[in-house]
């Protein structure tokens, strides 16, 4: 079997794209044609097909959560848009109420997904997106890091595909509430999210195929975030420190906006419990603790 011959079936193994595959065939063919002994000193074919492999997955895995990143910002320009149009339709200074609409069942899954959806995406999109950046001048990345940005990402699109799927519940359960044209705009904005979201979904599946095997540390979220690190074997610290501000910020800006300290307490103590069921279900996922 030719070095060439070797060389392709070992990126195969390593699930690179047949497109990629292709052009870096041609490339070394090129070389070998061109050079007396080529084979013998570029080395053993596995090698230089894993270095590639290795090279192709970090730079897809980066690409994905960038991508990511951009359809997570699509959305909640959709998301914020909407409901800045809601809270300003005029003669309406409240929202309407969750039994207000066709059914119960579409308003209340609708409303966990508005509340919950977005500060997932928030959160894992952003970490993933900002991994890809820090380390953006790295050829190649750990496996284990890999892994965690792509999870990161996927989680991120995954909340924000929840997201757009409320806001369009929300839409089709108030229809016949809400002006024609706020339903129309909101309308328009989720299912454009959502064609965005899903499109970087795919993106990502496809760079997450490459396998990469190359060794060394993942990292957390420690090593994203400097200011946390000494936090990093006190997990229940972070965990109480996260929910009481996120909590207690909720509390005093809904208590201002509703005029009613019950009205805070009450979503400031959701907003206290939703991190804190996060932080369980999804820390390590993301790297947030071990």
């Amino acid at each position: 079997m030719s070095w060439l011959r070797q060389f392709e079936d070992e990126l195969a193994a390593r699930h690179v794209s047949p497109p990629a595959r292709e052009r870096l065939v041609a490339e070394l063919r090129d070389h070998i044609a061109c050079e007396q002994g080529a084979p013998t000193r570029l080395g053993a074919p596995r090698e230089i097909a894993g270095q590639y492999a290795d090279e192709l997955g970090a730079h897809a895995t980066r690409a994905g959560a960038l991508t990511a990143f951009a359809a997570l910002a699509f959305a909640a320009v959709a998301l914020v848009s909407s409901q800045l149009t809601l809270a300003r339709i005029s003669g309406m200074s409240h929202y309407p109420g969750f039994d207000h609409g066709f059914s119960v069942a579409l308003s209340l899954p609708a409303i966990v997904a508005l509340l919950v959806g977005p500060q997932v995406a928030l959160v894992a999109g952003t970490l993933a997106a900002w991994r890809a950046l820090r380390r953006r001048r790295a050829a190649v990345l750990p496996r284990g890091e890999v892994a965690l940005v792509r999870r990161r990402a996927r989680i991120g699109l995954a909340a924000g595909i929840a997201t757009m799927a409320g806001q369009l519940l929300y839409v089709a359960n108030f229809a016949g509430v809400l002006p024609a044209w706020w339903l129309l705009l909101s309308g328009a904005l989720a299912a454009s999210a959502l064609v965005a979201l899903s499109l970087a979904w795919q993106g990502l599946s496809r760079g997450s195929a490459t396998v990469v095997l190359a060794t060394g540390d993942a990292g957390d979220l420690f090593d994203d975030v400097a200011p946390l690190r000494r936090l990093r074997d006190h997990p229940l610290i972070l965990w109480f420190s996260a929910a009481l501000a996120c909590g207690g910020a909720v509390t005093l800006f809904e208590w201002h906006a509703e005029r009613s300290l019950a009205e805070g307490l009450q979503r400031g103590a959701f907003e206290a419990v939703a991190l804190s069921i996060g932080f369980v279900a999804l820390g390590r996922a993301i790297g947030a603790r071990r």
